[in-house]
């Protein structure tokens, strides 16, 4: 479990920042979490609460609306009743039909008379403008003389007479017209009540003004940014506050589609619904609901803006609180985090000078908490740390010397036992005069090895050690193998110092580990140049080639396995002890030749023996 919590916590980003950084965001995560989960469950309540409650005004609002309308459709349809059942007027549609243009002149009169009569206001105050279409009188279209009375002739083909349901005795009709300006029609089917058949004699309408419903709209709009109006069955506005809209049909707009589609609104058209639709750049909270008795509906547009203004309020309030308290926890977690990080820092600081080889340099803490006790015991260390290493460090120094020695030993006996043996097998086969250009060849290279005991040689003197060593192995590999010494700089290899016995060991591993291990001949090249203050020494070869990674770790780590690159690893620990550490050798993929391996070392240009010494004598004392 532990191990698997480890693994967790070093993928997780927040391991990739300091201490101080770490403090500061848990500290404020500790902060905002539970604020800000407060504060959103409170708004979220409050939202749920300012939505429920906006809902119910809105709907009752809505039922206010619809008692209205019904009250004033109630009083329209008792107006027409108690014309309907007016002695006279029962009378003169009861009446059989007269049979002479006299007769039809003066019942066009009488109920002309009784029409105009009629009161112009009703119990709801209302404004009534009465008309009546008698059935079977073509006659009256002759004698046309009256503004309330007409042949029913004259509407049976309009479409809102047509729309009247056939067993109903009222009907609101709907939207109509009257003298230029809109009105709300009613009906009632008239029957002879004072004849013995009762027989159907024509159809009473009342017209009401629109305008007279506009102010109860306005009156009960949810917000002064609102607006209320009601559409009949076919999508037209038959009542709004707003002259303007009336009459408009709105089936062609993009959210009249979403009356019949919001969730609900088939199911129980007569309860309240709402959807959000933006309108231009205003967000519109779109409510409405169907009028049960006509079919029509109640449409009420109210800016989101203006709904929500408590919440928005307290969502600005929130977002206050919120920043203060940000701002408070910030400052708190910046003080605590300075306090813990800042000894560390200076621990940190002391260890990297201590780390550079400077053991002088302590560390000064005057609190008295658990980093003093910490800082107090680093300082005893770094004391005994610096003792330990003026004391070890000669000899030290003395005894990694003497194994360089030893491993530079251990060179030449495991060449000298190969070549000889090559030479012994040269002679038994083939009895030819190359052995003695082969034993002068043999007798350089232990020339140029030995070097009068200097451990620093020129250029020349390596690349001529090699050469020798190359021509050996050329008459035991024959056709096998071949060399290139590329030309370069005369100058260069004259006057440039090298370290003895490094070219030859990387030479001697391409041919064993790479030209000897392929097929066909194999050829090694060895390629010397300068950049700068940096000379490089590369040898190619065309062999099976090598991981050169795993070469490279070889170099550097003794604990790893491979005692083919003992002499390797000797010949780089030597560069590195005479030239320090940014020196020595580095091994890649033979790019330019396709296959095989490239072994570069790199020396600093140094043309004297001062030279040499003042590099290692700077590379002991840092």
């Amino acid at each position: 479990m532990k191990t698997w919590f480890d693994s967790l916590s070093k993928t997780l980003f927040l391991y990739h920042f300091s201490i101080r950084s770490r403090l500061i965001l848990y500290f404020l995560f500790l902060v905002l979490l539970p604020t800000t989960i407060i504060s959103v469950t409170i708004y979220n309540k409050s939202a749920d609460i300012i939505t429920r409650n906006m809902n119910t005004s809105i709907e009752n609002n809505f039922n206010l609306v619809q008692d209205n309308l019904a009250r004033r459709f109630e009083a329209a349809n008792k107006s027409m009743i108690a014309l309907y059942l007016n002695s006279e007027f029962a009378d003169l549609i009861s009446s059989n039909r007269p049979t002479d243009s006299t007769g039809i002149i003066n019942e066009l009169a009488a109920l002309s008379k009784i029409l105009e009569n009629f009161p112009s206001n009703g119990t709801s105050g209302s404004s009534f403008v009465p008309m009546l279409y008698m059935l079977n009188r073509p006659e009256y279209t002759q004698y046309n003389f009256s503004r309330r009375v007409f042949n029913i002739d004259l509407i049976t083909l309009k479409p809102w007479y047509l729309s009247i349901p056939a067993k109903s005795d009222f009907a609101v009709v709907g939207l109509s017209s009257l003298d230029s300006r809109f009105t709300l029609k009613f009906a009632r089917r008239l029957f002879g009540i004072r004849h013995a058949q009762l027989p159907y004699v024509g159809l009473l309408t009342i017209d009401i003004p629109v305008a007279e419903f506009g102010t109860l709209l306005e009156h009960y709009k949810p917000t002064p940014g609102s607006k209320v109006y009601i559409v009949d069955r076919t999508g037209t506005i038959a009542i709004s506050a707003e002259p303007a809209l009336i009459g408009q049909n709105i089936v062609s707009q993009d959210y009249y589609s979403k009356l019949n589609t919001t969730p609900g609104s088939s199911g129980n058209p007569s309860t309240l619904h709402s959807f959000h639709h933006p309108m231009g750049s205003e967000d519109m909270l779109v409510s409405f609901k169907t009028l049960e008795n006509t079919g029509w509906t109640i449409l009420s547009f109210s800016p989101v803006r203006e709904l929500n203004g408590e919440l928005i309020s307290f969502r600005r309030v929130m977002y206050i609180v919120i920043s203060i308290c940000m701002l408070v926890s910030f400052l708190m977690a910046l003080l605590l985090s300075e306090n813990i990080s800042a000894p560390i820092r200076k621990f940190i600081q002391s260890m990297s000078h201590a780390e550079n080889g400077n053991f002088n340099i302590p560390i000064r803490y005057r609190r008295k908490d658990e980093f003093s006790y910490l800082f107090n015991r680093y300082n005893k260390l770094l004391q005994q740390i610096k003792a330990l290493i003026d004391k070890l460090y000669v000899t030290e120094l003395r005894k990694k010397e003497a194994e360089l020695q030893m491993l530079q030993a251990q060179i030449n006996p495991h060449f000298l036992y190969n070549t000889l043996d090559s030479i012994n097998w040269i002679a038994i086969n083939h009895e030819i005069p190359e052995i003695s250009s082969m034993v002068t060849s043999l007798s350089d290279f232990f020339r140029y090895s030995l070097s009068k005991g200097r451990n620093i040689i020129p250029l020349r003197d390596e690349l001529r050690q090699v050469e020798s060593y190359l021509q050996i192995q050329q008459f035991r590999f024959q056709d096998r193998l071949k060399y290139e010494l590329e030309e370069t700089d005369q100058a260069l290899i004259e006057e440039c110092l090298v370290v003895k016995l490094s070219l030859q060991p990387l030479v001697e591993n391409a041919l064993i580990h790479g030209i000897q291990q392929r097929r066909g001949t194999g050829t090694i090249r060895i390629r010397v140049e300068r950049a700068q203050d940096v000379l490089s020494i590369s040898v190619f070869d065309d062999g099976i080639g090598a991981d050169p990674a795993r070469l490279n770790l070889l170099l550097t780590d003794p604990h790893q396995p491979g005692n083919q690159s003992y002499g390797i690893r000797n010949v780089h620990m030597r560069i590195r002890q005479f030239f320090g550490e940014s020196y020595g050798i580095r091994y890649y993929t033979n790019t330019e030749d396709g296959c095989g391996l490239l072994a570069v070392i790199r020396f600093p240009v140094v043309t004297t023996w001062n030279e040499v010494s003042e590099d290692v004598n700077d590379d002991r004392s840092g």
